[in-house]
């Protein structure tokens, strides 16, 4: 028997929306949980875009959450340069999310033309990433910099497919640097303790609902927190089935309408 559900994380994109449309069941699924008391958030692997942006999509498609219950991988990143890296100079990749999540943490951010005075890289999806931003990226790290990125996501479920991630720019100084980056959002220990922290539970009353068996699902099972891998995203359940054991769901269920069934079962 599972211990009960006290707090569920949703993953966003593939889990509860598709682009900017609601999947079919989240607005009565998350109404529902509200009505039972069960608190939950939201934590994406986002990194371009800053809280407000969020709580104004959501809304946008019918969804009422506080800043307090939206996570990013920019958020994380931020918190773990803070904690790591507080009075290093920083070289930011990314969009308005990430480089406002860290102006907030009030780091040292150094300009491109700076780069020279990097000890620490922070990569997360940049729009403008182009041939003269790898170059500099590149660079910082030849010369020591530490090399951090928000997530290793290689894509995007968005209205009509999917577009590439933040995975494809990283994997590409990896590639050049021959240098890995450490990866600050899900599934890091460090996505897990903000997730608990969050929802204010321990670990084992706490549900990780998502589509990305590398991401949602292993932060989930890092974390000590019970699984549920949606099939309205990136992974199915071929996928599941020949997955490690430690990106491995506890349950699988079609969609999001198919949640609170879930819960009642258990």
């Amino acid at each position: 028997m599972s211990d009960p559900i006290e707090g569920i994380i949703f993953d966003i994109d593939g889990t509860v929306a598709r682009g900017r449309q609601v999947l079919p069941g989240a607005l009565e699924t998350l109404a529902e949980l509200r009505r039972r008391d069960i608190r939950f958030a939201f934590f994406t692997n986002d990194n371009s875009k800053p809280i407000r942006a969020w709580v104004d999509r959501l809304a946008g498609m019918g969804i009422d959450a506080a800043p307090g219950e939206i996570v990013t991988s920019a958020l994380v990143a931020a918190e773990v340069m803070a904690e790591v890296h507080p009075e290093s100079p920083i070289l930011a990749i990314g969009d308005v999310g990430l480089l406002e999540a860290l102006r907030a943490k009030k780091l040292d951010l150094v300009a491109a033309d700076d780069v020279d005075r990097a000890t620490a890289v922070v990569m997360g999806r940049d729009p403008g990433f182009d041939q003269e931003r790898l170059n500099t990226v590149c660079k910082a790290i030849w010369n020591g910099a530490e090399f951090f990125a928000t997530n290793y996501d290689p894509r995007l479920p968005v209205a009509g497919g999917f577009v590439p991630a933040t995975g494809p720019m990283v994997k590409a100084v990896a590639y050049a640097t021959g240098i890995e980056p450490t990866v600050t959002g899900k599934p890091s220990p460090w996505s897990g303790r903000m997730a608990m922290r969050i929802l204010g539970i321990a670990p084992a009353l706490g549900l990780v609902v998502g589509d990305q068996l590398a991401t949602d699902i292993a932060m989930g099972r890092n974390a000590g927190m019970q699984t549920v891998l949606v099939l309205t995203g990136t992974a199915d359940a071929a996928d599941a089935a020949a997955a490690p054991s430690e990106h491995r769901p506890d349950a699988i269920i079609d969609g999001i309408a198919d949640l609170v069934p879930w819960l009642d079962g258990l």
